[in-house]
């Protein structure tokens, strides 16, 4: 309650308390102001005259009382919406008053010598006033921007979230606005005040690490149940910590291989296949950069450091219309920013790698660093096992690193520039050496071959964010990014006769194979209104291609004499560019309290060996909320790529090569129809089942018996076009809230290939390899205790699918010459035993004087199942003594049976599959060190 009735305090209070309750009675009566201040009152008739100019409601209310003697009674939820200006000359006390007030939500009755105010409705031109209030939501400690961070008004029941950058904006009638902002991990902040011009509203946020649950406030716009959208997952970081994996190295791929509809191409390696697309149909952005290789060591770990990530999205339909260029998948891993107030950082020691994160301020609220690097131990222990003794003697080498550096500086509010770069490599060497002699030591020969695979990203990036007003946020990026193949060989073969060379053969060869893009993008986010979330932007891309580019020597020497030096360079294929250009639009909107739509249309050129090709791709989804936590959603999606990865192996090969559409190959195209039906009512849990059906044009794969490992040459005539159909089923429960967190997914699925030329499987339908029946993914975690947590993974797949000889058939060629081969009646006509694995860990967690303390202790393939990570088929003839030959003549001859035998038989040969496990039970032990 506030008044000007005595300035004295604690009589003041006590009097304003008798005010409230007895008012009738003071308006009549003699008030305690009039023992404190002895002031003559004027009459309502009076006439004066007043100047305000942005007066708040305190400095209004004073500048009355001393004009005119009378004394304001009002309580604490009388407030104004926008401060006074008035310029009064000659006016009475009712006139003015009317004047102040007309347009503020505050009635007033004169009574007495006392002017009583009272909290009024607005009235209808007022309330349809509108304000934005937009800003940035940080980590309350190190300024890092909070990605996806929930906002919702309590008052008007509507909300947003932050975008990739931690901006939201938020448009609100005028008047009382009640904020709450909330985030897995911290603690919910409310914000409370009068809404009366737009705001900037920054928020801090609180860590809160005994959280365990997943707040959701609001309708996400952008990825989970409650978006729009459907098909799209936020993986939260510590689920990708603490899901176990090999060696302990925690892995954002192997994660989302747990979600349903997503798969791995070979059991334990990190290659994603979702709903039935390839792994080239996956974009992978590393903010919001295209990685064409994310994987390590044939695929069993990926690039990206869990210590370098802050949030990952997968997108699986209904892609927003700001992405493009893939088919089946959108993975967006956002990295940190650093921190703006303090340095910290983690060191973390296992069995493989070893892994290094520090952050900071270089000048505190202004500028901040965060750098990550993982590199595997033998990096630095080269040729581990040489046996000096021995005249032959291999030398092996392999290692892996990755390098993430980002820089971030704040100019002003509305201002921020990023500069990031990546680096990653693998690097494999072998260096065989053989010298042997003759027993008179007159001739000696010596062989050496030194050969490198070497392959990698890099990729660079330039990133304004602009703050134009409070709807209108864009984001401006200038990138460069490659991946680059090396194959060298150095091979040499000398033979020396008592002490002279006599023959020599030297031949050294290098072959490169790549992608490099240069890429301008400007994405926009505009919110006119609470209801409308409007992205639009454009894109430019230039790409090189280089398929194969070898160059080789050849250097002999022949009975002492040298030989010419003989020259190759070779361009299989030459370097092909493309030109790709995109426009993008799309409006997340409600069409009332239970509707909303995602709209969107993906407009884009691509531009290669003086040919054209245009898109359009629409986007829809809708969602329908029922109530009671019951919704049910729909889309329809169309996308385009103009890639293609040509491989051959089940493994994920660095001799793998990216190829453009050209004059001749066209682009792939898939249209996907998605539903699904989801509840929340159950606290702390989340049910969904989503039906899709996908239908693929101009998919690629290699001709019957066509191999491109290390080859580019004429690839263009070793592959079919073709189509491709997928449908199936996704089931998912998930609970969010307990010490018990984790998910349990089901996928029903099917995926079939057709290529009508008849090249392969004579045009029928025929299963996708990795066609997989029923899928099974359980993930879990435990918080045992403050210190110890548990986690733990359960993966069961149905076999895929191989291609394997049914029988041998003779070929007799129009030249005369008969040979055997292989006959397949159809490609994938072998379906492989179903794979199953459980995987363990446990973390151990101790508060140290300066930090954290963390170990691993995990174990990869419990109960060592021996799945499949490689399978091949072999012919078998059957032997002649073991055979039926032998042992039929055996028992005739020898156990009486005459000659009831009258010819031996030919010896049956058959088609046997092997398989090899690569990876049996693991366990491993990690340490790390947060500082």
């Amino acid at each position: 309650m506030k008044s000007t009735i005595c300035s004295f305090r604690p009589l003041r209070k006590f009097l304003l308390a008798g005010a409230v309750l007895f008012s009738p009675y003071l308006l009549t009566h003699s008030t305690a102001s009039e023992v404190c201040v002895r002031q003559k009152t004027v009459s309502t008739q009076t006439r004066f005259s007043i100047d305000l100019r942005n007066a708040t409601l305190e400095e209004f209310v004073k500048q009355v009382e001393r004009k005119t003697g009378y004394r304001f009674i009002y309580g604490e939820e009388v407030r104004l919406n926008s401060p006074i200006t008035l310029n009064v000359h000659n006016a009475t006390l009712q006139e003015i008053l009317q004047k102040a007030l007309d347009k503020q939500p505050v009635s007033f009755e004169i009574s007495g010598k006392h002017i009583l105010l009272s909290k009024r409705p607005m009235p209808q031109k007022t309330v349809s006033r509108r304000f934005t209030v937009s800003g940035y939501v940080t980590d309350g400690a190190s300024s890092e921007t909070l990605i996806g961070a929930n906002v919702l008004d309590s008052r008007q029941h509507v909300g947003t979230a932050t975008n990739p950058f931690g901006f939201y904006t938020l448009t609100l009638p005028e008047g009382d606005a009640e904020l709450s902002f909330s985030y897995l991990g911290y603690e919910t902040q409310h914000c409370s005040f009068a809404l009366n011009k737009d705001t900037v509203l920054h928020i801090r946020m609180k860590e809160n690490n005994e959280l365990a649950e997943v707040l959701i406030l609001s309708d996400k716009k952008e990825s989970g149940i409650h978006a729009t959208g459907m098909g799209s997952h936020e993986i939260p970081m510590t689920q990708i910590r603490h899901t176990p994996a090999v060696l302990g190295e925690a892995d954002i791929l192997k994660t989302i291989q747990l979600m349903p509809g997503v798969q791995a191409g070979t059991e334990g390696f990190s290659g994603l296949y979702v709903r039935g697309g390839g792994a080239d149909q996956n974009l992978i952005l590393l903010d919001g950069i295209p990685v064409y290789n994310a994987d390590h060591l044939l695929g069993i770990f990926s690039v990206f450091t869990p210590e370098a990530v802050k949030n990952t999205t997968l997108y699986k339909s209904s892609f927003p219309a700001r992405y493009g260029g893939r088919l089946s998948s959108i993975i967006d891993v956002r990295t940190n920013d650093g921190d703006m107030h303090r340095y910290h950082g983690a060191l973390s020691i296992g069995l493989l790698t070893d892994k290094l994160h520090i952050e900071g301020p270089i000048c505190k609220e202004r500028t901040s660093f965060s750098l990550s690097a993982r590199s595997t131990h033998t990096a630095f222990l080269k040729n581990l096992i040489v046996n000096e003794e021995d005249s032959y003697t291999d030398k092996y080498n392999y290692y892996f690193y990755d390098i993430n550096a980002k820089l971030n500086h704040k100019f002003n509010d509305r201002n921020r520039l990023f500069l990031g770069f990546y680096k990653g490599k693998d690097h494999y060497h072998l260096d065989s050496y053989d010298h042997s002699e003759s027993q008179t030591y007159e001739s000696q020969s010596y062989y050496n071959d030194d050969s490198h695979l070497n392959w990698g990203n890099t990729v660079a990036y330039a990133r304004w964010n602009r703050v134009f007003n409070n709807r209108l946020f864009c984001n401006t990026t200038f990138s460069y990014n490659s991946y680059l193949m090396t194959l060298k060989q150095d091979m040499e073969n000398s033979n020396y006769y008592r002490g002279e060379l006599y023959d020599r053969y030297s031949y050294f060869s290098q072959f490169h194979s790549g992608i490099r893009d240069w890429t301008a993008r400007m994405d926009c986010d505009y919110t006119p209104a609470p209801t409308h979330h409007i992205k639009f932007g454009t894109e430019y891309t230039h790409h090189t291609f280089r398929p194969g580019i070898s160059t080789s020597k050849l250097q002999e020497v022949e009975n002492g004499q040298p030989q010419e030096e003989v020259l190759y360079d070779t361009d299989n294929n030459r370097t092909l560019h493309g030109q790709e250009v995109s426009l993008y639009a799309e409006d997340n909107f409600n069409l009332n309290r239970h509707l909303s739509l995602n709209a969107g249309m993906r407009v884009s050129l691509f531009a290669t060996q003086g040919k054209e090709y245009f898109s359009l791709q629409p986007r829809l989804s809708a969602r329908y909320n029922f109530g009671q936590g019951f919704s049910a959603k729909a889309s329809y999606t169309c996308m385009t790529q103009y890639v293609h990865l040509l491989t051959s192996t089940p493994f994920s090969m660095p001799t793998d090569l990216w190829v453009p559409i050209t004059k001749n190959i066209r682009p792939m195209y898939a249209n996907q129809y998605s539903v699904g039906g989801y509840y929340t009512g159950l606290k702390g849990w989340e049910f969904s089942v989503e039906g899709y059906y996908k239908q693929m044009r101009h998919i690629l794969e290699y001709q019957d018996g066509v191999s491109f490992f290390g080859t580019s040459t004429n690839w263009e005539e070793k592959v079919e076009s073709g189509e491709g159909r997928s449908f199936g089923l996704e089931a998912m429960v998930q609970k969010t809230f307990g010490k018990t967190t984790g998910w349990l997914a089901y996928t029903l699925a099917k995926t079939d290939h057709r290529f009508k030329n008849g090249n392969i499987s004579q045009g029928k339908w025929f299963p996708y390899k990795y066609d997989r029946r029923h899928n099974i993914s359980l993930s879990l975690n435990h918080k045992l205790t403050k210190r110890i947590d548990l986690g733990a993974s359960w993966i069961f797949n149905t076999g895929g699918c191989i291609t394997v000889p049914e029988r041998e058939t003779i070929i007799i060629r129009p030249e005369g010459s008969v040979e055997s081969a292989p006959y397949v009646s159809r490609r994938n006509n072998y379906r492989l035993p179903a794979s199953h694995r459980l995987n363990l860990s446990i973390n151990f967690n101790k508060k140290t004087k300066h930090g954290m303390r963390i170990w691993n202790i995990s174990v990869y393939n419990v109960y060592n199942a021996m799945n499949p990570n490689l399978v091949y088929s072999k012919w078998e003839q059957e032997d002649f003594y073991s055979g039926g030959y032998y042992n039929d003549y055996y028992n005739s001859v020898y156990q009486g049976g005459g000659s009831s035998i009258s010819a031996p038989h030919e010896p049956e040969s058959k088609t046997v599959i092997k398989k090899l496990t690569l990876l049996p039970c693991i366990p491993s032990v990690t340490y790390t060190y947060k500082f």
